[in-house]
């Protein structure tokens, strides 16, 4: 019987009951339980925050059946039922006003008091809140278990600056709320917060000062997520119907996988996790799929590196961050912090000595969709004609056809708009757009690629040929004797692969590539 995939299924008792592939995390689970009374989680979006919510719920619901065979089976020795409250706040629609945001609390406080038999005796929804609890509390003779997702939802949803005014109600509305589990923190057993940024300017972060950040915890890590380990492990028979039907070796196709879902890693000594949902769906399917483009970058994401002027390029090279910036901000107001709660960078690397991070793009899935997101954004190019580019580039580059490939390019910065008369601004938007442009292939994409002696402008990969492209805004006699030089193919003197050097000429006169030469072998 082939495996079943949890594809969207985010509640535990179903996968489990419904015989779905489930990875085991219930070690977490009981780690968890035992670790403090107050627990947040930052990840990014997709990465299955509901279902480990799920999974608490029924644990703290003393489901002990649904846990059979799971790894908590030989750790908890004593089941305990609680009262168990659960809010998501993932679906609401909260861009145009405070209703949505009030109502469905309002909701659910009514659901609560329903079920337990309690009085509603005031309006405020702080104030309810903490009614509820204590109700529960008093009705029961237990404390209650509280699992909040994605708390920041309205936060999130509201973050463009035209915006502002909306955002700040919805923190006053939250804020209030939230501000309930310090006041009712006696009658509280177990509350966990999911969401994707830690704000610090709500009151349950300022207040709770027992709450537990385990965002960038090597413990947990691999909380969410699944590894290398989990894949081979638990997927393989998923892996082996995916090569054949790709017509490749098993090997290849989780070397394919890696590349594409792989390299999140969420602490400093943690190890690197895949995108559940982008990898799920590729062995459900039987085929390579990127699903985390399909889905949509956030808007404000696109727009805050459009308008700050951010050279793109650098994103693929180690970006230093402490974990205070990672770990707690305003996303309206820090573009690196953004990116790495988003997903659209993650933890490369650590330093002790400084207690720096070193943070990168995760994988090819991930840089894809972003530049996908850009193009439009830059060009004012319409989406399907970001599609279409993106086939005709890899195609081109997969034949080896550098005409054919450079004029698309040559097609892309075409329909930017290039008036500025800065000259670093104008230095900036031809590399933002060529690296796009570049990058759109899916094709592994090196920006100013290190070398001994020199560092290469852009080198592009495929199976059979790696490419190295050095642009200049002068003559291209310059560009060709840089790369001639400089032994730039030197580089992959190693490599099996054919070298194809190209010298590409820049004009400003015309704001486009005005001529390019592939160079001899």
């Amino acid at each position: 019987m082939a495996q079943k995939y949890p594809l969207g299924i985010q509640t535990f008792e179903k996968i489990i009951t419904d015989d779905y592939i489930y990875v085991d995390k219930t070690q977490h689970i009981h780690a968890l339980a035992h670790l403090s009374d107050f627990i947040f989680l930052s990840r990014p979006r997709r990465f299955g925050k509901s279902l480990l919510l799920s999974t608490l719920d029924a644990y703290f619901s003393g489901r002990r059946e649904l846990f059979r065979g799971l790894a908590i089976e030989q750790l908890e020795h004593k089941w305990e039922s609680f009262p168990v409250l659960r809010i998501d706040l993932n679906n609401g629609n909260y861009s145009e006003s405070t209703c949505e945001l009030t109502d469905m609390l309002n909701n659910y406080l009514y659901q609560w008091e329903s079920k337990y038999h309690l009085e509603r005796q005031a309006r405020e929804l702080g104030t309810r809140f903490y009614n509820v609890l204590q109700g529960i509390f008093m009705k029961t003779g237990k404390k209650v278990v509280i699992l909040i997702d994605e708390y920041d939802k309205p936060i999130i949803g509201t973050i463009e600056r035209e915006k502002a005014a909306l955002q700040e109600q919805h923190r006053a509305i939250l804020k209030g709320f939230y501000g309930t589990l310090k006041k009712a923190d006696r009658y509280i057993r177990f509350a966990m917060l999911t969401g994707v940024s830690k704000f610090s300017h709500l009151s349950v972060f300022s207040d709770l000062n027992n709450l537990v950040d385990i965002s960038l915890s090597n413990q947990f890590n691999d909380i969410c997520g699944i590894s290398e380990d989990e894949l081979h492990c638990c997927l393989g028979e998923g892996v082996a119907r995916l090569a054949r039907s790709c017509d490749m070796s098993e090997q290849q196709a989780y070397a394919h996988l890696k590349r594409l879902y792989d390299g999140y890693r969420f602490s400093a000594r943690g190890k690197e996790m895949y995108n559940p949902w982008s990898l799920l769906n590729t062995l459900s399917r039987e085929e390579f799929l990127m699903e985390w483009a399909q889905s949509g970058t956030p808007t404000f994401l696109v727009k805050m590196l459009h308008d700050r002027q951010i050279d793109l390029t650098k994103l693929d090279r180690h970006i230093e961050a402490d974990v205070a910036e990672m770990g707690s901000y305003d996303a309206a107001d820090n573009t690196i912090a953004a990116l790495y709660q988003t997903g659209y960078l993650t933890i490369k690397d650590y330093d002790p000595v400084s207690q720096l991070y070193s943070l990168g793009i995760p994988n090819q899935e991930v840089n894809k969709s972003l530049n996908f997101s850009l193009l439009p954004i830059f060009t004012k190019m319409q989406v399907p004609t970001v599609g279409t580019l993106t086939g005709q580039i890899y195609r081109a580059a997969q034949s080896g056809n550098v005409d054919a490939l450079l004029t698309v390019v040559k097609g892309i910065i075409a329909s930017a708009p290039m008036e500025s008369p800065d000259e670093r601004v104008l230095e900036l938007n031809y590399r933002n757009i060529i690296a796009i442009a570049f990058k759109l292939s899916g094709l592994d994409v090196h920006i100013e690629q290190q070398t001994c002696i020199g560092r290469i402008d852009l080198a592009m990969e495929t199976n059979e040929r790696v490419y190295i492209f050095e642009f200049k805004r002068t003559t291209l006699a310059a560009a060709q004797h840089q790369i001639e030089s400089r032994h730039y193919a030197d580089a992959y003197a190693a490599d099996s692969r054919q070298v194809v050097s190209v010298a590409v000429r820049l004009d400003d006169s015309i704001r486009n590539i005005a001529d390019w030469k592939v160079l001899d072998a």
